[in-house]
């Protein structure tokens, strides 16, 4: 049986939906204050919206929730699988604290020679974030179009930006990820695609050998990476922002020798 190594780059993914971001609904003045109401009630809500709101007036982007959310208009937001996605576990839009992506990259030390990697990038504010350090590119990769129109949107728009943003609309199953030393997953999808995504992974980096890190936030399939054998875990944290985060790198990185032996064992297991 082949491995997955073989397919020809199928189409960067089956083409996913298409569609142009409609304006957002008015919100009467009601429902503004029901909202900061609710937001009074619970102080740490409260402080974080302040904060966010804060973070996005420097950067110039918006990508947090706004106020009553409509599905109808943002369909990203509702727990909704993609029917052109290869496996139907993607999970519905939701984003990463500032405080803690600045912690997590602070970890993770991206420098000049780093390509960053926000595989499920949404809005893209870890982009936008990543490309305020000094890494030579940033690359976001989604499925949703009308994600990736707001992602583009705020890469233009971000003040301080370091390095150039680029947006991939696909599927990270099959979009090229081989310029990538970083790899950011914000728990975007389920066990299948994650698996196949490492395996994209793994098959670029037998045609380009490099070290590569994996950072997986809220790493609930964190079973999926244990399974591999040319990933070693560097660093895990329980309780990151109220999520579990692991950190990893591909095995014998240094001289390649290790990981082309392990990626061989990989291959004659897959192929029986």
């Amino acid at each position: 049986m082949a491995s997955n190594c073989d397919h020809t780059r199928l189409s960067v993914g089956a083409k996913p939906e298409e569609g142009e971001i409609k304006p957002r609904p008015h919100y009467g003045r009601s429902s503004l204050l029901a909202r900061f109401k609710a937001l009074l009630k619970n102080p740490v809500s409260l402080l974080s919206w302040i904060w966010t709101k804060s973070d996005e007036f420097v950067l110039g982007i918006r990508t947090g929730p706004e106020s009553p959310i409509f599905y109808e208009q943002e369909p990203w937001r509702a727990a909704v699988f993609s029917k052109n996605a290869r496996h139907s576990d993607n999970w519905r839009y939701s984003t990463i604290s500032y405080w803690y992506l600045r912690k997590i990259l602070r970890v993770v030390k991206p420098g000049s020679e780093d390509v960053f990697y926000d595989i499920g990038c949404g809005m893209g504010r870890v982009l936008c974030v990543a490309a305020q350090k000094p890494v030579r590119k940033c690359v976001g990769v989604e499925l949703l179009e009308p994600l990736c129109q707001v992602a583009r949107r705020n890469a233009t728009r971000l003040r301080g930006r370091k390095a150039p943003i680029q947006i991939i609309h696909g599927d990270a199953t099959t979009a090229d990820l081989s310029e990538g030393t970083i790899y950011f997953m914000f728990n975007p999808f389920g066990p299948e695609t994650l698996r196949d995504t490492l395996d994209n992974i793994r098959c670029s980096l037998a045609q380009k050998p490099r070290t590569v890190k994996v950072v997986y936030y809220n790493s609930k399939h964190q079973s999926v990476l244990e399974g591999l054998e040319w990933l070693v875990k560097l660093h895990e944290f329980d309780r990151f922002g109220g999520h579990p985060v692991t950190i990893w790198e591909n095995r014998g990185a240094e001289d390649g020798r290790a990981f082309r032996e392990a990626t061989w064992r990989e291959l004659r297991r897959k192929s029986g």
